[in-house]
Order: C-alpha cells, then structure tokens, then sequence
C-alpha cells in the first residue's frame, strides 16, 4: 500500500509541481535577459533586481540537484509567492524588494 501511495504523489509532483517550476525558472531567465532594458526600473531595482536574480539562480541549481520528492514541494511552497507573477511584475517585484536564500540542503563539513 505504501508503494501504490507514494507512486501517487509522485505523478502529482510530476504534472503538477515541477512544470511550474521549470516555467518560473525559465521566466527568471527571460527577465534577466531583459533587465537592461526595462524602462520602468530605475539604477537601483535594476541593482536589486539583478541581486534577487542571482539569488534565484542559486536556488535553480539546487532544483536541478533535488532527488527526494518533498524537496520539490518545500521549493514551491517557498516560491508560490513568485511562481504566478509574469516576467514583468516579476522584474517589479524583484526590483522592489529582497529575496533571502535559504538552502534545502545541509552542510557538512
């Protein structure tokens, strides 16, 4: 039984889950190629924009890196706020405010 329920929740993470985390990633990407562009950020959302950016390409990597299913579903629940935002409120979100990293991973040194 144990195996029938986590097969489940497994395809709803699947076509669910990391379709929309694959899409905000890629609008991250399309923002970044377009910051220097945006007419509506002054210097200095640009700056914090680009600084959330980065912050957000760190986080891709450790999504690229995930292997146990409820990772996925502790990286959308703390992007939700982002995730249905378009590029261009995300870019003014993003310019507006800061973001701070929290890894899902432990170190171990």
């Amino acid at each position: 039984m144990q195996r029938i329920v986590y097969r489940c929740e497994s395809r709803s993470i699947e076509r669910e889950i990391l379709p929309e985390l694959r899409l905000f990633f890629r609008r991250l990407r399309q923002v970044r190629r377009e910051l220097g562009v945006r007419p509506y950020l002054n210097r200095l959302q640009r700056r914090r924009c680009l600084a959330n950016l980065l912050t957000f390409e760190e986080m891709e990597r450790e999504f690229d890196a995930i292997e146990y299913g409820e990772d996925y579903r502790e990286l959308h629940r703390r992007l939700r706020r982002y995730l249905y935002l378009d590029s261009e409120g995300l870019a003014r979100v993003l310019g507006s405010e800061g973001v701070e990293k929290r890894s899902l991973f432990l170190l171990v040194s």
